[in-house]
């Protein structure tokens, strides 16, 4: 099913971030949106990511719009652990609400089918046929959530996926450690995309576990790793101030570091100024085209994604 957003209204991208540690993954999300729409204000959300940990939520479409609203659009999923400033939860939600700037649009499609070439094909003409105005190849970012069906499931689905969209859409594509997609589709969905069709600045980076020369990286290596990732995608702002960053990390990374992690979050969140929102999640598998980036099937990989304000 697809939804779709035109805003006239904000002058500019507006995101807000609401976290909940409750356990009851319903209560959460509903926590959670709360918190994320009261620092937007009367601004109007246009779509928001919903990624929870522990148990599925029963519903959490419905959870999230009897806080924010029956008009907002939801992708997302069942993940693995949601990454904070405090660090990993393994229970509660995560929300992200966006909210377009002046004549920036948003599509959101969450979609089934016998596999996810299937599923990332239907995506890409649902959000297609709903922003009649595009240009041939729509530029934005768009993020994708889908479940582990298949060998190859992340690649699988993004080549799928761009086969459509075309190589303007910087995507990334978390393959959940839950069982669960978010969204509303008329089956079971196996994926759901919400992406932005506008100008805005936005760089991914990219790093993994991959061994060298047969010696498999040390936790010192893979901090090394994810902190030059996010410079890579804070460079590509150009300066620009960043609205949003996220960090979707493989769980066989998270093991890889152990204690580590607490250090390669330090590391990471080092490359941005304290008042920049960073969140993330955990995700079976995680890859991303854009940018200096195409998807692979390394171990261990780490995407960071920042997004901010359109050219002036």
């Amino acid at each position: 099913m697809l939804e779709t957003a035109h805003n006239q209204v904000t002058a500019k991208l507006e995101v807000s971030i609401g976290i909940s540690s409750h356990p009851d993954p319903d209560i959460a999300i509903g926590e959670a949106a709360g918190s994320a729409g009261h620092r937007l204000g009367a601004t109007v959300v246009d779509f928001a990511m919903v990624i929870t940990a522990g148990p599925a939520a029963r519903d959490a479409v419905g959870s999230l719009r009897e806080v924010l609203g029956q008009h907002v659009s939801v992708a997302g999923g069942s993940a693995t652990a949601l990454l904070t400033d405090h660090g990993p939860l393994r229970e509660g939600a995560l929300v992200i609400g966006v909210a377009n700037a002046d004549g920036a649009a948003s599509g959101v499609a969450a979609t089934s089918g016998r596999d996810l070439r299937d599923a990332g094909q239907a995506a890409a003409r649902l959000v297609l046929a709903g922003w009649p105005f595009r240009a041939r190849y729509p530029r934005g970012l768009a993020f994708a959530f889908a479940r582990p069906v298949g060998d190859d499931a992340a690649q699988t689905f993004l080549a799928s996926w761009r086969d459509f969209m075309g190589p303007k859409m910087r995507t990334v594509c978390t393959m959940l450690g839950g069982s669960a997609v978010y969204g509303r589709a008329s089956r079971t969905p196996l994926a759901s995309v919400a992406c932005v069709e506008a100008p805005y600045a936005s760089g991914i980076g990219y790093t993994d576990a991959s061994p060298a020369d047969g010696v498999e990286p040390s936790p010192e290596t893979l901090v090394h790793g994810a902190a030059d990732a996010m410079l890579t995608a804070v460079k590509r702002l150009e300066g620009r101030p960043a609205r949003l960053v996220v960090v979707i990390e493989s769980a066989e990374r998270h093991r890889k570091l152990g204690a580590g992690f607490a250090e390669e979050w330090t590391a990471m969140r080092g490359a941005l100024e304290e008042r920049t929102p960073c969140v993330g999640w955990l995700g079976g598998h995680v890859a991303a085209f854009g940018r200096g980036v195409q998807p692979t099937d390394a171990p261990g990989a780490l995407i960071a994604v920042a997004l901010g304000d359109a050219p002036k």
